[in-house]
């Protein structure tokens, strides 16, 4: 730990008009005596290194620092009402600007006013498809799991919407018009859990899901070994599943609809679940076939998740429902850097000097992706 003095020499009009000294550098709060660079460190060890305040703050005892959680804990709702809550603003409006977004959610516990036990709330993470120019993942808290997430989220956005099977999008895919979009992953998940289980007949189902996804690796290998952009790729990726995903498709649901038929199915609780499941989301399953945009499963969004259940390891709950709505914007800093492939650390301390110069029309180049074209130059 670096300890900046300043030292201000006084000086006086020998005529004792005035007595004048340097002015203090800018910092983030009036006569605050800590530095950009620590709020963005301790943004960066929760957020981004899962350490709850309180193992923080035994850190910088280590170090010689007093530090309480409460002031650590002050410093992020400052860091986020300066700098995280309108560069998230613009991000949200970048994203719903995306013709596919892909979204999945998480149950985050929430300590009661009373302090006296839990509730469940929901972490969303929506985001755009990869490849895309601006690759971002923009996270959302809500007090619980209902449809009224995605509806204050998406508002009147429109356009082909991928997740898994959860029905609490469907209100708002009926009143948008939203394409939804299934996920090969949980088809494939749900079967190989029957296989586990004893249900050798799922490995009959299982076996197409397979040759599907080695079709998508052999055409991103393609793309990749040809140096395709992100557009010939979804052109090459369209022209392949028209000529051979359609056909190990056809040859799947055939089985499915043989086991749903078959009454040893119903014999396995895990193997008629997976069958249930592939055809009540047949429709939703069946979207990328006719969209080269679209993957053919939700992996990059619950990987993103991932990231917040690693941490939910160590914090274990949300102090409050306030809470919940400062760590989604600084996760949502924290992995979209990341996709940005951007430095978590300088771009926040960057970013919370830079925003009190930046007028409202220029917050896009605050974004993490924004940044990294910024600091490229």
């Amino acid at each position: 730990m670096m300890v900046r003095r300043y030292v201000r020499p006084k000086y006086g009009c020998r005529k004792g008009h005035a007595v004048k000294s340097a002015p203090m550098p800018p910092g983030v709060v009036d006569k605050a005596k800590y530095e950009p660079s620590v709020y963005a460190h301790i943004v960066t060890s929760k957020y981004g290194d899962h350490l709850p305040l309180h193992r923080l703050q035994g850190i910088f005892k280590r170090f010689g620092a007093h530090l309480p959680k409460q002031s650590m804990w002050d410093m992020l709702v400052r860091f986020d009402e300066i700098a995280a809550q309108p560069i998230l603003a613009e991000m949200h409006r970048q994203l719903l600007e995306e013709s596919v977004l892909q979204a999945d959610e998480t149950p985050i516990k929430v300590q009661l006013e009373d302090q006296r036990g839990t509730r469940r709330g929901t972490l969303w993470a929506w985001r755009s498809v990869r490849g895309s120019p601006n690759e971002m993942c923009v996270a959302d808290f809500k007090d619980d799991r209902s449809a009224k997430g995605p509806e204050a989220f998406l508002g009147n956005w429109t356009g082909t919407l991928l997740t898994d099977g959860y029905d609490g999008v469907n209100p708002t895919a009926r009143q948008n018009a939203i394409t939804r979009a299934g996920c090969w992953a949980h088809a494939r998940r749900k079967f190989r859990d029957a296989l586990t289980a004893g249900a050798t007949r799922a490995g009959l189902a299982l076996r197409p899901i397979q040759r599907l996804f080695w079709i998508e690796r052999a055409v991103v290998a393609r793309a990749e070994e040809k140096g395709l952009d992100h557009e010939q790729l979804i052109k090459l990726r369209q022209d392949v599943r028209t000529r051979r995903s359609k056909t190990v498709l056809r040859d799947f649901y055939e089985i499915v609809f043989a086991l749903q038929e078959d009454p040893a199915t119903q014999a396995s609780d895990h193997l008629s679940k997976a069958v249930k499941y592939a055809i009540n989301q047949r429709k939703p399953l069946l979207a990328h076939l006719d969209d080269g945009r679209l993957p053919i499963h939700n992996n990059d969004t619950e990987r993103d998740l991932r990231h917040v259940v690693t941490g939910r390891k160590n914090w274990l709950t949300l102090a409050s429902e306030k809470g919940g709505h400062v760590a989604a914007r600084l996760y949502s800093l924290v992995m979209s850097c990341k996709l940005a492939k951007v430095n978590v650390e300088r771009y926040l301390e960057d970013v919370l000097v830079a925003v009190a110069t930046t007028p409202s029309s220029r917050v896009g180049e605050l974004t993490p992706w924004g940044w990294a074209k910024a600091n490229a130059r």
